[in-house]
Parts: structure tokens; C-alpha cells; sequence
């Protein structure tokens, strides 16, 4: 979606009552996953009623108090943009595996003790920007793309007996909402496409009560109001031994996933809902990261499932072209009351499957969409390249769980057979031998002062001969150097104590350029031209050195995380 179709961006508030149903929207397809490994500890391990009642309660608080943080900017806790946050899948068997082992306790105190890999993750993220790219966000949204078909189709054709038929209804339900929501998509105008998931879903409903598909078990079930008893709090275990090791790494390769995934689901958000996006925020990828790490603090300490942030609502605001965070706060008080009315969570959790089933195809196709849009942001090299298409065909050939099955430890599976945290997994580790790959290359630190360009000349003179550098590719370096450092040294907050560093290394695109400064200042790439050269005020003329350096270095980056400025190019 081009940025400039958004009606409403991540800071503006549409009408109230448009908020209310969006927001439901939003909430009607992230409640299942919510809630997902509560009702799978339910099934598999037996849990008595009022414990199952009080974690089912804790997850959706813990979800709606969190998806309102995220959408905040206070304090350095949340991203400031529409994320929901829930039950992350990646956990489903290591959970089951602990609460077999040791009961809620032992759930509880594993993953207290494997979430300080997700703040240190955070705090650090600033080494890490050549790693967690945009591109290896991109590769990590088509991959939950890749995963998400096959539970579409699942959840559309249902449970399919050996040498059954398939039912026309469900076929007929789900092909009706694919089609209404596709052909809204796509050619109606722009005021019919903002309310385009509600009319696909009535159509699909409406097709489901026709067909007999459409069935209110849990509604029927459920009480209109209802409290957990607070006693049934399963505590923490303090008495972990040896013989919970496997169960500890298995936990702390999940938190690694979980935060690779949030990662680049925060990259994703930024793109498609800020108007001219130029460039990922690792702030606010920080501030979102911090939050999701209190979420499983807080999942902790209710002794209820580890949760992680969704994308898998994202592709709503590329359908209504409405990205406000104000959405995020009615959705994060729609789940709230969903927390304390079981009967009408019921109603949610009874959408036939066909028509949930039909809007995640519809979803996959927009998060592929997504996907390319982040992995284009940046100019790849050979190598970058080929890491993004290996990890890419991991991630496809562990989510088909074809290839040697029987090899995968069962209680790895859940991780080892998942598309999206193996492919992650493996693009996170080429990256990292990428980057610690010897190359040729130089260094130096320097005072943030004008009169220290000389000693940068011959930093760079020093180092000719170890780059290759022919007499016209040394002043073309140099040039752009002087005009990085220039910017850089001029900004307004920069004083006296404050360094500048300089990196320099050869690789296969060329001079590759890096300058870390600890000061903000304006974004490199943003400047103009002014409109005549005779009648242009001096700040205007400081612009020319800018547009020279533009003519000459390529792939330029300008990032700003944790109060440190980095500038690169290619030479």
C-alpha cells in the first residue's frame, strides 16, 4: 500500500464510532490466537476448571493491558503504533512439556528466568543494526505470510476425514468471504474499501447461516459475567534443578524467535502506517521491544502462556488504510470486558472457520506484500541476498516437516518445525558471521570539532593503499567523508566532550562507510535545494555540500537508536 492512501496514520484519531468497529475487527481475528495455548494446556495436561479459568482470564488482562501500552510513547514503553499482543505459538509444546514436568510453577519460573534474554536483546540493540535489518524483518513477515496459508486453508476446509468429500458448504462459505473481501480490496472506492472487512464478514456470515456452517457452542456455554477465583494462582517454583536444563534452553530459544519476530513485526508496522516512510525508527522498535519483555514478565508472574506481538492484524490497516493507535486503546478495552464476559468472547471464538479461514488467506497475501515492501527498503548486496534466500528456503523446508521426519526431538518440534522462528533463527546467524567476516579496513575516534577534518583527511590517506583506492576514489571518499562529518559536527545539540567514529572496510559494493556520533541531528538524506543560488540564505547554501555527497554515495543510511546517531554509504 503506497503511505499516501492512509486516511488516518498512527497519530490521528478517526471518528469514534469507526474506531469501535475497527477496533473490533482487529480483536475478532487476534482473540483465537490469544488465548490459543490455555486452551491447548486445557486439553493436553488436564488442568482443574478454576485454574484453567483463572489463566485464560490473566492472558486476555495481560493482552489488553499491553496492547494499550503499545500503542503509547510514555516513558520509553511501547512503540506508539496498533499492536495487539497474545499467546505466541513458538511456546505451545515447551509449555505443555513444563507444566507436565512441574505444574503452572514450573511454566511460570521457566520463563521469568529466560526473559532477560529479550531486555538484554533490547538494551544492546544498537550493536545489532547491521543484523536485524529491515531486509531480515521483511524475510520474518513472508514467512509468518508462508505459515499462515496452510492454517487458512485448514481452518476454511475444516477436519477432513481419510476418503471423505469435502464439504460445498464450507467451500462456498470461505470462497464468499475471499471473494467480497478481495473485489472490495481491489476496485471498490476508497470510502467502500474503509468498511470493506466488516461487509466481507457479514457476507460470510450470512453464508454460513445459510449453509448450516454458523454454530454458538461456547456462547451457549458461557456465563454473561464471571470472575476467576484468585486462589487458583499457581504460584512460582523456586526449586529448579539440573534436570530442567533442556527444558531452559528450549525456553530461551523461543524468547530469541519471539524477539526476532517482534522485531521485524515492529518494522512492519512503521512502514505501512507512517505517511513518506524513509526509514525504520530503532527507537521506537526499542520502546516496543521493552514493552513486549514486560508482557512476559507480567505472563510470568500470572503463571499463565509466554505472549509475544501479533502481526496477523496488520494487514487490516492496509485493507482500511486507518493505521490510529487510538484503535489499539478501544481494542485493548474491548478485551478487557471480553476478560470479565466469557459469553461474549463465545461468540468470537464461534466464527465459523471458513470465514476466519477466508480472511487469513486474504491476510498472507497482504503480509507477502508487506514483506517485499521492507526487504526493498534497503539495497542488497550479493551476500545479503543470498543469506535472506537461505533463510527463506530453511524456514519453508522446516515448516514442511517433510524433510527427515522422525529427526526433530519432539519437544523441539514446535520450534524446530516452525517456518518462522527457523527461518529467523537462520538469517540472525549469517547475518551475525557476516558481519564479523575479517575485512580490509580502518578506524579512528575523533573530537566532534571542525578542526578535526584534517586529522580525517589523513586517516583516509593512511589507509589507500589497504582499500584499493585510486587517487580519484580516495578525494570521492574523502569528499564524502568531510560533508558526513561536517553535518555531523554542526548539529545543534553537540558540545565539546562529545566523539565521533569512523569505520571504513572494503567489501564487495564497495567503500563501505560508517560514522557513530553520540547526538542526534537532522536526517542526512532530508534536504532541498534552494530555488536560486544568488537570492539562497546560508543555511540554504549548506545544502549544495549535501546534494554533492547524494551524487556520489550510495545505499545511505541515517539511524538513530539509544541517543547515537549512525550515518553509512557506499563508495
Amino acid at each position: 500500500m503506497l503511505r499516501d492512501t492512509l486516511k488516518y496514520d498512527a497519530t490521528q484519531s478517526p471518528p469514534l464510532h469507526l474506531a469501535i468497529c475497527l477496533a473490533f475487527m482487529h480483536v475478532l481475528l487476534v482473540f483465537d490466537a490469544i488465548i490459543f495455548i490455555p486452551n491447548v494446556l486445557s486439553k493436553t495436561v488436564g488442568l482443574p476448571p478454576q485454574t484453567l479459568a483463572f489463566i485464560t482470564f490473566s492472558t486476555i488482562v495481560i493482552s489488553a493491558l499491553f496492547t494499550f501500552l503499545q500503542s503509547r510513547t510514555r516513558l520509553g514503553i511501547g512503540s506508539g503504533f496498533l499492536l495487539f499482543s497474545g499467546s505466541y505459538s513458538a511456546f505451545v509444546l515447551c509449555s505443555v512439556d513444563a507444566v507436565r514436568m512441574g505444574g503452572l510453577p514450573l511454566l511460570a519460573s521457566v520463563s521469568l528466568l529466560t526473559v532477560p534474554i529479550v531486555f538484554l536483546y533490547t538494551f544492546f540493540i544498537r550493536f545489532f543494526r547491521h543484523i536485524i535489518t529491515p531486509a531480515v524483518g521483511g524475510v520474518v513477515v513472508l514467512l509468518i505470510a508462508m505459515s499462515m496459508v496452510p492454517i487458512g486453508l485448514e481452518l476454511w476446509a475444516g477436519d477432513i476425514a481419510p476418503g471423505a468429500t469435502v464439504s460445498l458448504a464450507r467451500m462456498g462459505t470461505g470462497a464468499v468471504t475471499v471473494l467480497s473481501l478481495a473485489l472490495l480490496m481491489l476496485f471498490g472506492r476508497p470510502g467502500l474499501r474503509l468498511w470493506s472487512p466488516l461487509i466481507a464478514m457479514g457476507c460470510g456470515y450470512a453464508t454460513a447461516f445459510v449453509f448450516g456452517v454458523a454454530t454458538f457452542e461456547h456462547a451457549m456455554h458461557g456465563a454473561w459475567f464471571g470472575l476467576p477465583e484468585m486462589s487458583a494462582w499457581p504460584g512460582l517454583e523456586l526449586n529448579i534443578r539440573s534436570f530442567h536444563l533442556p527444558l531452559l534452553l528450549t525456553f530461551g530459544m523461543g524468547m530469541i524467535a519471539s524477539m526476532i519476530e517482534s522485531t521485524g513485526n515492529i518494522m512492519l508496522v512503521q512502514q505501512i502506517s507512517t505517511r513518506d516512510f524513509r526509514r525504520v525508527s530503532y527507537d521506537q522498535v526499542q520502546s516496543g521491544l521493552y514493552c513486549d519483555g514486560l508482557s512476559k514478565v507480567a505472563a510470568g508472574l500470572m503463571g499463565t502462556a509466554v505472549p509475544s506481538i501479533y502481526c496477523d492484524n496488520l494487514p487490516l490497516i492496509e485493507m482500511t488504510g486507518v493505521a490510529s493507535r487510538r484503535i489499539g486503546s478501544i481494542g485493548a478495552c474491548i478485551l478487557l470486558v471480553l476478560a470479565f464476559m466469557p459469553k461474549v468472547s463465545g461468540v468470537i471464538l464461534d466464527m465459523p472457520g471458513p470465514v476466519i479461514g477466508g480472511f487469513l488467506i486474504v491476510i498472507a497475501a497482504l503480509l507477502f506484500h508487506a514483506g517485499f515492501g521492507l526487504v526493498a527498503i534497503t539495497k542488497l548486496s550479493n551476500q545479503h541476498g543470498l543469506i535472506l534466500g537461505l533463510s527463506l528456503v530453511v524456514g519453508l523446508v522446516a515448516g514442511g516437516k517433510a524433510f527427515f521426519p522422525g529427526v526433530v526431538p519432539a519437544s523441539l518440534s514446535p520450534l524446530l518445525q516452525n517456518s518462522v522462528a527457523v527461518g529467523g533463527f537462520t538469517a540472525f546467524l549469517l547475518s551475525i558471521l557476516a558481519y564479523l567476516a575479517p575485512r580490509k579496513g580502518l578506524s579512528g575516534v575523533f573530537r566532534a570539532e571542525a578542526s578535526e577534518l584534517a586529522g580525517l583527511q589523513s586517516l583516509l590517506a593512511s589507509g589507500q593503499e589497504k582499500l584499493k583506492l585510486s587517487g580519484e576514489r580516495l578525494n570521492i571518499l574523502s569528499l564524502c567523508c568531510e560533508e558526513v562529518f561536517t553535518h555531523m559536527v554542526s548539529a545543534a545539540s553537540v558540545n565539546s566532550e562529545h566523539m565521533l567514529t569512523i569505520r571504513v572496510s572494503l567489501t564487495e559494493d564497495g567503500c563501505f562507510t560508517e560514522m557513530v556520533c553520540g547526538h542526534k541531528m537532522d536526517d542526512i538524506n532530508n534536504f532541498a535545494l534552494p530555488e536560486s543560488l544568488i537570492q539562497a540564505k546560508p543555511d540554504e547554501l549548506d545544502q549544495l555540500g549535501l546534494m554533492l555527497f547524494s551524487q556520489y554515495a550510495h545505499n545511505v543510511k541515517h539511524l538513530e537508536i539509544s541517543g547515537y546517531s549512525y550515518i553509512s554509504f557506499v563508495i
